[in-house]
């Protein structure tokens, strides 16, 4: 009697079991049997009567029908299958340890499942073992030389397909792995035939007595190296869908094979007993841990009850009191920077003035300098109106001597001509030119944005100018037309580079 722990015993096989099987009636032909285990790719096909299980037919008992040259025009499956398969019992869930057991026992690949009125609920294969185990992790340390089935059968590429078949009928294999020998002792894979391939071959109708292996082998192979993991391994046959890998040493030459059972084969109880109870130990204390977390946050939660009160007393009074500095911010606004860009703007035009002495200029660049950080500060000071936003630029202490008169040189060139705005109303360049001359920085901004939808281009151009306060070549472009005046027969533009003004 197997003795297993609880959580052993939670890897029950009614988890394995496909449950969806391919079911036939005795009376139907084997190429009918042939055509539905092609459409479902499956390996297998329950014979039932009755609701009774009688018997199964797999891909191997195809390749027995095909070495011995059978007719299939009017072959019923009756008379090839395997009668009377070993069943296992759903209401007796003896665990997937046992089902693996089984399997190795009777040397079978797929194991029905009935109820206790005989009736078929499922199938399990090495592969929906596979999928129940979940072994990636317990492979994840097994290299595959330490797996791997290293007699393998295999054959010459000039061998008919015949042959094959009943080379794997006499050594109860379902591959044949086709190879060629080099340099006299060295033997590489070239391909593979499974049973597979075989039930393939002959829905096409071809003669397996004169058509060679080369003909009908999977290839190119998907060999695995015998240093590689066995974590590889699976992943690969998951990937490609394949149900066996070709192993080869580091020179190509053949070593071994893998196939589904190998990998099932290779996970041993105990080690998945001591990974199963380590996963368990680990749960348990992370349950504790988030039990004792979940004692804290309740005991924090009634402290922050208390204090919520509190809180939204102190979130009222610092609205009220931030309601008050957004309103004196926004006077700070209206009242001190449009005279200050006037200020930046008009020391900017003097200080191009060829009438000023040196001194002159100098005084105008420490006027132009102080007012720059002056308009810093007014705008560090405006960032407090932003939303969720205290944070103030340093601009250091300001020392009247440590200015230099500096005035930050353009590296922009705008073409334009008053052409350009012959299209705009008379009013507006009237304005525009009106708050050029009174050096009102938020008016010509504005009236600049006004044109956005009727013209992209020109409102970046005119925006450009003025923030780089190129109110003199502004003032040339806004000039009203007089009544006698023609903008459409202006030809001269306005270019300017200050870079080295």
């Amino acid at each position: 009697m197997l003795t297993r722990s609880s959580l052993l015993q939670q890897l029950s096989q009614s988890q394995a079991i496909d449950r969806n099987p391919l079911i036939v009636t005795p009376q139907m032909r084997v190429t009918e049997i042939i055509d539905r285990l092609t459409e479902r790719q499956s390996s297998y096909a329950l014979v039932v009567q009755q609701k009774r299980l009688v018997g199964i037919f797999t891909e191997r008992d195809f390749v027995r029908i095909a070495a011995q040259q059978l007719p299939l025009d009017n072959l019923s499956i009756q008379s090839v299958m395997t009668p009377d398969p070993v069943t296992v019992s759903v209401d007796q869930d003896q665990g997937v340890f046992f089902i693996l057991y089984l399997l190795r026992q009777y040397h079978i690949r797929h194991l029905p499942v009935i109820n206790q009125g005989g009736e078929i609920v499922g199938v399990i294969t090495p592969k929906t073992i596979r999928e129940v185990i979940q072994p990636t992790d317990l492979l994840k340390f097994k290299r595959v030389e330490d797996v791997m089935t290293s007699e393998v059968i295999q054959n010459s590429a000039t061998a008919s397909l015949l042959e094959i078949t009943q080379q794997m009928v006499t050594q109860k294999k379902s591959c044949i792995v086709i190879t060629e020998t080099k340099n006299d002792a060295d033997i590489v894979p070239l391909g593979i035939i499974t049973e597979r391939d075989i039930i393939q071959v002959q829905k096409i109708g071809i003669d397996f007595a004169t058509t060679v292996a080369q003909t009908v082998m999977s290839t190119p192979l998907l060999p695995i190296k015998i240093n590689d993991s066995m974590m590889l391994a699976n992943e690969m046959m998951k990937r490609h869908k394949i149900r066996r890998l070709v192993v080869v040493d580091e020179i190509g030459r053949l070593a071994g094979i893998i196939t589904q059972s190998t990998i099932i084969e290779a996970l041993n109880p105990l080690e998945m007993y001591a990974t199963i109870e380590l996963m368990r130990q680990q749960v348990d204390e992370r349950t504790k841990e988030l039990s004792q977390v979940n004692e804290q946050l309740q005991q924090q939660l009634c402290e922050y009850a208390n204090l919520e009160e509190k809180l939204q007393q102190a979130k009222d009074e610092a609205a009220a009191a931030n309601q008050i500095k957004r309103a004196f911010l926004a006077n700070l606004n209206h009242e001190f920077r449009t005279p200050l860009h006037a200020i930046l703007g008009f020391s900017q035009l003097m200080h191009r003035s060829p009438s000023l002495s040196s001194e002159d200029q100098k005084n105008v660049g420490i006027i132009y300098s102080a007012g720059k950080h002056l308009l810093e500060l007014l705008e560090n000071l405006l960032e407090l109106t932003k939303s969720q936003s205290t944070h103030i630029r340093d601009t250091g202490n300001f020392e009247l001597s440590e200015v230099l008169p500096k005035i930050p040189e353009s590296r922009i060139t705008i073409t334009l001509t008053p052409t350009d705005l012959a299209d705009l109303p008379r009013e507006w360049r009237i304005s525009l030119h009106q708050a050029t001359i009174e050096g009102d920085f938020d008016k010509m901004l504005s009236l600049i944005e006004g044109i956005r939808d009727r013209d992209e281009s020109l409102a970046n151009s005119l925006s450009t100018l003025t923030h780089e306060f190129q109110f003199e070549y502004l003032l040339a472009l806004t000039k009203p037309p007089t009544d006698e005046d023609d903008d459409s027969g202006v030809n001269s533009s306005i270019q300017r580079d200050n870079t080295n003004d």
